[in-house]
């Protein structure tokens, strides 16, 4: 029967480890995968312990915790760590409850190394094999399996495949491949970007339209939601067409933007913005821009928006959900030639809590 082997009865010394820039280039990559493994390993046990004991996860502590607790080891010849999927369940399932539990543990641990070392060789490779068998099967969670499968067929798929990945390539591929997939599906999803057309309604409200609801007069107000990325771009562009072809189907001048619910624009998507502006003057069709948040204010800022674009035209977001939008169509109405019968003072304009 093979046994545990020869466990040294000494703690890691003190040591300052040695610094050459030469080794970056052979070490880097395996120093990349072995972080990110350890992140998202630890990662991975937190979470689900965390949902067992309802407790909050904090995962920038966990990360900073561990890259510290890696930093400190290298001054004492230690190998990379991280939370455990075996010795923190095993933990948890011992009754452990707060992260003193992991301090006690590391104190037995140590003391075992030091007094039972020469014993700790007679220990059956059997019986450890036995024991992280049977934390795993405590770790399942056969309801929340069966949630996750019920819940999209994008959850089912990912967890599908790492849980396939695991029996065939073994846990750290398969984290890595089930990560892998959850991006690629996730893209897809993160690219769809809502338009919808919104009016001003007789009783002044600005809200979405509907198919029996009649044009706004003199003007147009689009709402844009998503997030302003690479993968929405085309999506982006499509719908800035069809509000072109709208205000020109119309004899429009005037095309009013709602950004307040656009999110982490980019280099491609202002760009696309940048061309509509500029196309949509060119054409004698004034946009304007409401809800405008501070980062794409920043963006707008750093490439000299403001240069061509007047600042009368920017709605900076406010608090209420359409008082930027409210405070537009007020400035676009006096651009307009006033209709006949309307004695309604641009003040009176309400919006939607």
């Amino acid at each position: 029967m093979r046994v545990a082997g020869a466990v040294p009865n000494s703690l890691p010394s003190p040591s300052i480890p040695d610094i050459n820039l030469n080794w970056i280039p052979e070490l880097l990559s395996d120093a990349f995968a072995i972080a990110f493994l350890g992140l998202l390993g630890a990662l991975a046990i937190a979470k689900s312990i965390a949902n067992q004991t309802k407790q909050q996860l904090d995962y920038n502590r966990q990360i900073l915790a561990e890259g510290l607790a890696n930093f400190i080891g290298g001054f004492f010849q230690c190998l990379p760590g991280s939370g455990s999927l075996s010795r923190s369940a095993i933990n948890f399932q011992a009754g452990a409850i707060t992260r003193f539990s992991g301090v006690i543990a590391s104190a037995i641990v140590a003391s075992a190394v030091l007094v039972f070392a020469p014993l700790s060789r007679y220990v059956p490779t059997a019986a450890l094999a036995a024991l992280l068998l049977l934390t795993a099967i405590r770790l399942f969670d056969l309801n929340r399996i069966h949630y996750t499968l019920k819940a999209t067929w994008v959850d089912a798929g990912a967890f599908s495949v790492t849980a396939i990945s695991g029996l065939a390539f073994g846990l750290d591929l398969a984290i890595l491949i089930g990560v892998a997939v959850s991006i690629l599906l996730f893209v897809p999803r993160a690219a769809k970007l809502k338009a919808s057309e919104l009016i001003l309604d007789n009783q002044n409200v600005v809200r979405e339209r509907v198919a029996t609801d009649a044009p706004n007069d003199g003007f147009l107000i689009y709402d844009l939601e998503g997030e302003l990325f690479f993968g929405a771009a085309p999506e982006l562009n499509r719908y800035l067409k069809l509000v072109e072809q709208e205000a020109d189907r119309r004899k429009i001048g005037h095309v009013l933007l709602r950004l307040k619910r656009v999110r982490h624009p980019d280099v491609v998507s202002l760009e696309i913005l940048e061309h509509f502006l500029k196309q949509s003057e060119a054409s004698g069709v004034k946009v304007w821009l409401s809800g405008l948040q501070p980062d794409l204010l920043e963006a707008f800022d750093r490439l000299k928006f403001r240069e061509w674009l007047p600042a009368e035209r920017l709605f900076p977001s406010k608090y209420d959900e359409y008082s930027s939008t409210i405070d537009a169509v007020k400035r676009i109405r006096r651009d307009l030639p006033a209709p006949a019968g309307n004695t309604v003072p641009y003040e009176e304009l309400s919006y939607l809590a």
